[in-house]
């Protein structure tokens, strides 16, 4: 019982960091719904091909990078003093321009996918 008592902490502070990185579900689900109306609407086609892109972008930026530059790609064109700190982050700037190459990079990788028709077989 002692020995599971001091596994349960152990095994939570390993996970911590992947725990960390992981892009939160609503987030998963924002972009998959912004995507697929982008594409023309909520389609199984559609929704593949924005799990494509999704995984794409994932892959290639951790989530706390992809929060601050899409943080900063909303707020850039925010008018007045409350813009400004958008707009003179250079980090953000950065950010920014790393998710813009991620993404075209998703969109190049991944096929918008047309519907397909089942064929029936020619041979019994």
């Amino acid at each position: 019982m002692k020995n599971l008592i001091i596994s349960i902490p152990l095994l939570f502070l390993a996970t911590m960091p992947v725990m960390a990185e992981e892009y939160p579900t609503e987030e998963t689900v924002r972009y998959a719904l912004n995507c697929m109306a982008e594409l023309g609407g909520q389609t199984d086609e559609n929704l593949y091909t924005c799990n494509c892109r999704y995984d794409a972008i994932r892959s290639n930026m951790t989530y706390s990078d992809y929060e601050e530059g899409y943080t900063f790609e909303r707020n850039m064109k925010m008018p007045g003093e409350k813009g400004s700190s958008f707009r003179d982050n250079k980090r953000g700037e950065g950010l920014y321009k790393e998710l813009l190459k991620v993404r075209e990079k998703a969109e190049d990788g991944c096929l918008v996918v047309k519907h397909v028709e089942l064929i029936k077989p020619t041979s019994k």
